[in-house]
């Protein structure tokens, strides 16, 4: 079986290219997505009711009613009394319409749909529509969804599409005279539920610059992530032979736990040892590995960083403070303060043990 590598000019090549590219714009996550919901219909369909009901809590008023109304062109068909919005409204055939809007003088039928195929009954659902209204004048059939659907319009059955590109870009137009009366926090999950949706229906976050790079060079980069992979696996076996080679009891009396860190996307990885100093204060000590070689740090993991300031002071353990992304961390600047990525494992848990066994001599500093 022959191997492919890349050469190093190959590899200069490729990241050269990748660093003439604009920083890349972070994608903002929405809370709808954490918790894992955005692709659920029912869930959108359960927001949406609660925004079209005038008399709800959320300040909004007939916005969305009013912006459903312009678009579909009758600005004047919801009078703003007695509205009741119903979720799954059951057909003559029992089928499910996911929104009713009903009010004395008009209905309003509303189909949801995400990413699911436009298979629904709309004949039937377009009859209820019709035989729950005076006339059928006074019914309009919404099809929202992200994309227009690419299908007969006969096969609607009179069903409106409307994308969530249009019906939000009409809400964001209308709101300002809103936000006097409508509640703070219901216009923060507004804008998370716009958000959401306009996320579901981008295509890609990638520019085409970016995209002709990867394209041009889909093989090569393939090749750089199977060999950056073959390194991220190496860091973390030397790194878990590390832990498996110090035996904490043999460290120091006070109690110590250990483990290995192995984050799935870095190239790093760390053998951790947390001593308790006390029931107030625990030390963490972290031995990390990455292409560049071994270090050591400290921090609190129980107690304060002012705890920790005067612990290694004690000790005449020479550091120098790291505060980066909300991290702190006290990096070891000592003698003897790394080790390269080649070294043996027992060179490496000699200087492991070293650090440890100064950080854990008895001195009398309380802490």
């Amino acid at each position: 079986m022959t191997i492919v590598t890349l050469s190093i000019e190959q590899i200069d090549y490729l990241l050269e290219n990748l660093k003439r590219f604009p920083p890349l714009k972070n994608r903002e996550l929405t809370f709808m997505e954490i918790g894992g919901y955005p692709h659920f219909e029912n869930v959108c369909s359960n927001i949406l009711s609660f925004y079209l009901q005038p008399n709800n809590e959320h300040g909004f008023g007939m916005l969305f009613l009013d912006v459903l109304a312009a678009i579909v062109g009758k600005e004047t068909i919801i009078d703003g009394q007695d509205i009741e919005v119903v979720r799954e409204e059951l057909t003559n055939k029992q089928n499910r319409i996911d929104l009713v809007i009903k009010s004395e003088n008009y209905t309003i039928g509303i189909e949801n749909k995400i990413h699911a195929d436009f298979y629904n009954d709309f004949e039937d659902y377009s009859q209820y529509l019709e035989s729950i209204s005076k006339s059928a004048d006074q019914v309009s059939k919404i099809l929202l969804c992200l994309k227009s659907p690419k299908i007969p319009s006969e096969k609607l059955y009179g069903f409106i599409p409307i994308t969530y590109e249009v019906f939000f870009q009409k809400i964001i137009e209308n709101i300002g005279s809103y936000f006097l009366t409508a509640q703070q926090h219901h216009t923060t999950f507004l804008r998370d539920f716009i958000k959401t949706m306009q996320n579901l229906d981008e295509v890609t976050s990638l520019d085409p610059q970016r995209l002709k790079y990867f394209y041009d060079n889909h093989d090569n980069i393939t090749l750089l992530l199977d060999e950056v992979d073959m390194l991220r696996k190496d860091i973390q076996r030397k790194v878990e032979r590390l832990n498996e080679s110090i035996a904490v009891k043999n460290i120091s009396n006070l109690n110590i736990q250990s483990g290995v860190w192995k984050p799935l996307k870095d190239l790093i990885a760390a053998n951790w040892y947390i001593i308790e100093i006390n029931d107030s204060f625990w030390l963490q000590v972290d031995f990390c590995l990455t292409s560049k070689g071994w270090t050591g740090q400290v921090w609190n993991k129980k107690g304060t960083r002012q705890n920790t300031i005067e612990w290694v002071n004690a000790r005449n353990f020479e550091v120098q403070t790291y505060t980066e992304n909300n991290i702190w961390r006290l990096i070891y600047t000592g003698e003897d303060n790394s080790r390269p990525y080649q070294s043996e494992t027992e060179d490496v848990q000699n200087w492991a043990l070293n650090i440890l066994h100064k950080l854990t001599v008895s001195t009398p500093f309380p802490v």
